[in-house]
């Protein structure tokens, strides 16, 4: 089977993808009935040179995966990867015997086209599974979902360690960094004020419940399934 692309929608990629859809199309595998070897070799070149343009254009970008038959992820540079990625490698057969092109065992005359897909795309599957030889460069796929922890703590509780932090109300509403708190004792009590760089005006409750981010923590498997 040639498997299918999510290269990206360039001239190089519409053009091998087209160049391979010939070779679906009896019409056109009866009109290459009557070529010689050599210039059947000519035709696959030319799809060749298109799949090659269209493999670099996906290489450069940087942002590649293969998804292997088996349902593996893989890196492109992988070593059972390698008869895929290398267009000359994978036409090779065909072009040292042209005539399999027409008569090949195979249901599908050309070589496989490898399944390609960005970082997101992977992580976007439901479920993904590294190739063990690419399980270092694959390391993010076994990262666990995380949450953001939050330390509470009473306005009163702030002091000089907490500036610069930046703090929300309990109920989730972005205050910005702790700039400045007073405390000051009069004859009418205790005035107190905590400013914050995003707030329209200081906390002057010396209750109110704040909130800071501490860390991240995995989530187990039932917050997961929430």
């Amino acid at each position: 089977m040639t498997g299918t692309t999510s290269l990206a929608d360039s001239p190089a990629a519409r053009a091998a993808a087209a160049s391979r859809a010939q070779y679906k199309q009896e019409d056109y595998l009866q009109s290459l009935s009557d070529l010689s070897e050599e210039e059947l070799r000519e035709q696959m070149r030319v799809t060749l040179a298109l799949e090659k343009e269209a493999m670099k254009e996906w290489m450069d970008s940087g942002d590649c995966y293969i998804i292997s038959q088996a349902g593996k992820v893989h890196v492109p540079t992988c070593q059972s990867m390698g008869r895929f990625v290398n267009r000359d490698a994978a036409w090779g057969l065909n072009l040292r015997y042209p005539d399999r092109l027409l008569d090949g065992p195979d249901e599908d005359p050309i070589p496989v086209w490898p399944i390609l897909r960005t970082r997101a795309q992977i992580e976007s599957l439901a479920k993904r599974t590294a190739c063990p030889l690419c399980a270092l460069d694959l390391a993010f796929l076994d990262k666990p979902e995380r949450a953001i922890t939050w330390t509470y703590l009473r306005a009163r509780s702030l002091n000089s360690q907490h500036f610069g932090t930046d703090f929300k109300l309990a109920d989730g509403t972005p205050l910005g960094a702790l700039t400045k708190i007073t405390t000051e004792e009069t004859i009418d009590g205790l005035t107190f004020s905590a400013t914050f760089s995003q707030a329209e005006a200081p906390i002057t409750e010396p209750d109110t419940e704040l909130m800071y981010r501490t860390g991240m923590r995995a989530l187990g498997n039932a917050a997961q399934k929430s």
